[in-house]
């Protein structure tokens, strides 16, 4: 599998990431904030992840304002598939992503993508290019993705539980983990541990929040509450908490949400450079320091890379916020 999987640098991330950073005054207030609060803990590289999320954050609150141009190439793209109705003319929509590009299997570079199911028509295409007349006239590809989602999990009791969970409302505790390793979303359900015990299920939100709530006894030690980063971005180094134990991974591309996240109306995801194992959906992403930043839920699969060449993640705070509960240690 490792042919297959998207290879990422800080030197490829460096030669396509604006030099400078965008006007700060168009970037989010909360952004800033939580880029200062930063501390080593980022990677050898800090100017330059904190680069990638500005310019990620500034680019999403531009979309959002509706703040960019258009060249259209999609309607001299499509113009001989008079059938094919792109899902992605309007441009402010919340699935779409902003990230680097795979340079072996795509295209090098950074730009915004929507995937699409698989079909007959091109693996990979850019259908588009925004500019963004206040953020200096920079100009970003936009492309279309064939993918599939394929989930790491062979059976319920196969998941990884990310951490303990406490309800707000009920103040019950439980675990949290992917909510397509429950396979059903009706509270009370019963849930296989992979201790061989039987627990229910509290809440889940799949699809489209990828995230469960599994009732548990509480906890036997006094729990230290998790933390979590709200701005994930291209470039940011985290360690992924597998059943086999921990391995580095690296953000590549996140979906636009502009930080707000409390919404069970879509999923909000991130992708990794690399896929783990089957078996470690509901891991927990996290930061060096221990804040936490997605669950693990498999990998994207294309035409070209059955094996899958990226894996994804639930965005945790939207998770936690759709479960309505607080995470622990």
């Amino acid at each position: 599998m490792g042919g297959d999987n998207m290879e990422y640098s800080d030197a490829y991330l460096r030669e396509y990431l604006p030099r400078e950073n965008p006007p700060m005054e168009l970037v989010p207030g909360d952004v800033i904030d939580e880029v200062e609060r930063w501390g080593d803990f980022i990677g050898e590289d800090r100017e330059l992840i904190a680069r990638s999320t500005f310019w990620t954050y500034a680019i999403f609150s531009e979309l959002g304002l509706g703040r960019y141009r258009s060249e259209r190439l999609h309607d001299r793209f499509w113009r001989v598939r008079p059938w094919f109705t792109l899902a992605g003319t309007d441009f402010n929509m919340k699935r779409v992503t902003f990230g680097l590009f795979d340079k072996d299997r795509e295209k090098a570079g950074i730009g915004f993508a929507i995937d699409v199911p698989q079909w007959d028509g091109p693996e990979f295409a850019i259908i588009d290019r925004l500019s963004f007349p206040l953020l200096g006239g920079v100009t970003f590809p936009f492309a279309i993705r064939q993918n599939e989602i394929e989930h790491h999990v062979a059976h319920p009791s196969g998941a990884t539980s990310a951490c303990w969970a406490q309800c707000r409302t009920t103040s019950l505790w439980g675990v949290l983990t992917a909510g397509h390793a429950v396979n059903g979303n009706r509270p009370g359900r019963a849930v296989s541990m992979a201790s061989g015990d039987t627990a229910s299920l509290g809440r889940s939100y799949f699809q489209p929040v990828d995230a469960a709530f599994v009732l548990t006894p509480a906890p036997s030690h006094k729990p230290t509450q998790l933390p979590f980063m709200s701005f994930a971005s291209m470039g940011l180094p985290v360690i992924i908490d597998c059943q086999s134990g921990s391995v580095s991974r690296t953000v590549v591309d996140v979906q636009n949400n502009c930080g707000v996240l409390n919404t069970r109306e879509v999923g909000v995801t991130l992708c990794l450079d690399q896929p783990v194992s089957k078996g470690d959906s509901g891991a927990l992403i996290r930061v060096a320091n221990g804040d936490a930043v997605g669950l693990y839920r498999g990998s994207m699969k294309a035409p070209s890379a059955p094996n899958g060449f990226r894996g994804l993640a639930q965005n945790f705070e939207q998770a936690i916020l759709a479960l309505d509960v607080f995470p622990y240690l």
